[in-house]
Order: C-alpha cells, then structure tokens, then sequence
C-alpha cells in the first residue's frame, strides 16, 4: 500500500510539474506575442504622439502700431483717427503701397458716412418743418440733426484730406490716372484758397505735371 500511495504521490507530482511546464509556455508564447504587437504597432503611435498640435491664429496685439492692423472693413468712427496717423506716419518714411491702401479704405469708409449723414438730414429737416409732425418727434429729431452737425464738419475734413493724399500717393506711384481722379475730385471738396501750402493749390500743383502742362497758372 505504501507503495502503491509513493506512486501516486509520483504520479502527482509529474502532472503538476507537466502542467507548470505547460503554462509557463503559455506565459512565454503570450509574452512573445505581444512584444511583436508592440514592436510593429509602436513606431505609428510614436509618430502619432509625436505629431505637433496647431495652435489656434492670434490676433494682432494692442500694441501694433497704428493703423498697421487695421483692415478695410476695421475702419470705423472710433479707430478712423489712429488710421489716419499711422498712414501719415508711413508718408512720411516714404512709404506708399501700405498708406495707400489704408487712406483708399478710409476715403471709401468717410464717402459712405457723409452720403448716409446727408441723406437723412435732408429728410428730417423736412419732417421738422412739417406742421404735421407731433412736437415729441421733432425734438428727438433736432437731438439727430444735433449729431449730424458735428459729424458732417469732421467727415468732410477727413475725405478733402484723405482724397488729396490717395491722389498724391497714386501720383508717386506712377498711376497717372487714378492720381488724376482723386485730385480733380479735391477740387469739388475743398475751398479755394491761393496760399501755397492749401490743399487746392497743392492739387493744382500736382495736376499739371500730370497733365504735362509747362508753366504755372
């Protein structure tokens, strides 16, 4: 019997080492496996984790430079001055193309303004002097006509300035015939004056040498 259980014991034993062996070559071929899923899968997650994220675009700082950020659809009551200073700042270093494109923004822009100011003056006028019109209504439309009184003086101001300067510029450009443009529509704006240094005569100026005209008048 006791022999009989030694062998059992044996028997035992050797299944149990069998089945040790068995597993850890299991364990071996599972390891195997998946060293090889990593060898061939890695490089693409590597090149994926390695791929640069985009930044989303920045706006231009506050700290630009006047007039150097501002686009044609910027160009409004608030920052029209800034435009302006930084356009001047730019003649005056030389500069053409980037005025030029400011100040042909903001000519556009005060054109615009002083039709729709002018337009609506017109009409309230009327309605003021109408009879008919409640007193209610005329004295919110006078606070109006109020406004429009102060914005006609400044925006006819900017567009004689501005249309002689896009004139003069387009003239350093070489584009006879757009300087010619602006600078016959400055004589519609401006008051005449004879001293050198007005507006009218620095257009006249400018118009004869692009006319090819000799001699002064």
């Amino acid at each position: 019997m006791k022999g009989a259980s030694g062998h059992t014991m044996q028997n035992i034993a050797d299944r149990t080492k069998n089945r040790f062996t068995m597993r850890k070559g299991v364990v071996i071929v599972i390891a195997i496996m998946f060293l090889y899923t990593l060898i061939f899968w890695s490089p693409a997650l590597w090149a994926a984790s390695e791929k640069p994220s985009r930044k989303p675009a920045q706006a231009p700082s506050k700290g630009t430079a006047p007039g150097a950020s501002i686009k044609s659809s910027a160009i409004n009551d608030s920052n029209i001055n800034a435009a302006l200073k930084g356009a001047d700042e730019m003649i005056r270093k030389g500069e053409v193309d980037g005025p030029l494109k400011i100040l042909v923004n903001v000519y556009e822009y005060s054109k615009d303004v002083l039709f729709t100011v002018k337009f609506f003056q017109g009409h309230y006028e009327k309605v003021v002097n109408d009879p008919a019109t409640p007193q209610g209504e005329k004295e919110e439309i006078y606070i109006k006509l109020k406004r429009m009184g102060q914005l006609l003086p400044k925006y006819n101001t900017i567009r004689e300035v501005t249309t002689y300067n896009v004139g003069y510029l387009y003239a350093k450009k070489g584009d006879a015939e757009k300087a010619r443009k602006f600078l016959t529509e400055v004589l519609e704006l401006t008051s005449f004056s004879t001293k050198k240094d007005s507006i009218s005569m620095k257009s006249k100026t400018l118009l004869l040498d692009l006319y090819g005209l000799e001699g002064e008048f």
